[in-house]
């Protein structure tokens, strides 16, 4: 019988947790005592990678990350909001630590624990046999769960790190199922560029201040920032504050509005700013089910609700891809204008970005 294990079933907490390359000793110990049905909703091992890229939504940059182990714990809370009820928890840890052949860098192990109101990550590394590295990553994820569901006030341990993030009130809204937006700053929402913004660069700024010049809304452009997307798990608190302390000269609108139907009826009358590879998702028949008949309700919407598209080019392998190289609906065409490539064109993405920066760390 283990008795933090007693612990945080007395609590009325209740989770999902999902574990990878380690720390699975944490789901036996809390299985084997009494009571974890009170607690544990639902475990999930996606041990191999397809399994990992599935649960996610798409596959990690990286298996071991800070940012792996904050998506799987945003991805177990929005499964425990579907499963249980009252205070819920997402527990997510990806670890990498000794085995049978020799490995690759440093041996380590990243896990978070997202709640309604809060995101917590923790980070560790080791250096022993696998036994040893389990069990004190075992004691550690432990000492991480009773400090932030059951208020326990043993010290941190040694070498551990931790990082949180509070979600204001507003905030915690855009978690729940209904549509909503939400302004920092003070923007009239009718010139919109979305996005994912990891990282914001001059590209996309660039973009806004030409689509104003087209539109003659100078200075009424604002950034869209969706925590909720079509095939990904939600942002979590700690990943959003990142993402908007990065954006420091515009207004941004965040939503949970993970389609562009869901965003015109947030948003009536609004120009949105687009790259050529979002107009042509918007225009495609596997976003909305394979159906012809939700396609062409959708641009209905846009329609009913006078949304209008200003459409950049971008290079796709070696070639300049523009608005007019696209196959649209003619529906949907006569709602897009688009943009030079003579007036505007930035090859440079944010995946490629995250890339450079992470190969120079």
């Amino acid at each position: 019988m283990s008795e933090r294990a007693t612990k945080l079933h007395s609590t009325p907490w209740q989770g999902v947790f999902y574990i990878t390359g380690g720390g699975t000793l944490l789901i036996s110990e809390m299985l084997t005592t009494a009571g974890a049905s009170a607690t544990v909703l639902e475990v999930n091992v996606p041990y191999a990678t397809s399994a990992l890229t599935q649960l996610l939504g798409r596959a990690p940059e990286q298996a071991t990350s800070e940012t792996t182990a904050l998506k799987l714990a945003m991805t177990a809370f929005e499964r425990a909001q579907v499963l249980g009820q009252g205070a819920l928890f997402g527990f997510g840890c990806t670890a990498s630590l000794a085995t049978n052949r020799e490995k690759k860098g440093a041996h380590r192990a990243h896990w978070a624990i997202q709640t309604r109101t809060d995101t917590h990550v923790f980070s560790a590394s080791y250096a022993a046999d696998r036994p040893a590295e389990e069990a004190r990553l075992l004691d550690q994820m432990w000492w991480s769960l009773l400090e932030i569901l059951v208020d326990d006030t043993a010290p941190i341990p040694s070498s551990l790190k931790q990082t949180s993030a509070h979600g204001s009130a507003a905030i915690q809204e855009l978690l729940k199922p209904e549509f909503s937006r939400l302004c920092v700053g003070c923007d009239d929402g009718m010139l919109i560029l979305p996005g994912s913004f990891n990282p914001l660069h001059a590209g996309h700024q660039k973009m806004l201040r030409i689509a104003e010049g087209v539109t003659g809304m100078v200075g009424g452009g604002a950034f869209e920032l969706a925590i909720r997307n079509a095939d990904k798990h939600s942002l979590d608190f700690l990943t959003l504050e990142r993402r908007l302390a990065n954006i420091k000269e515009r207004d941004v609108w965040l939503t949970n509005a993970p389609m562009f139907e869901d965003k015109a009826r947030l948003f009536p009358g609004t120009t949105f700013v687009l790259g050529v590879d979002t107009m042509s998702r918007i225009g495609e028949l596997r976003f909305y089910d394979n159906q012809p008949e939700k396609l062409g309700s959708a641009i209905q919407t846009f329609t009913d609700l006078a949304i209008s598209f200003l459409v950049f080019g971008r290079i796709q392998g070696d070639t300049f891809i523009s608005l007019a190289d696209l196959s649209l609906p003619a529906a949907l065409m006569v709602l897009c204008q688009g943009v030079s490539e003579k007036d505007f064109r930035n090859d440079l993405s944010s995946t490629a970005l995250r890339m450079r920066n992470s190969a120079s760390g």
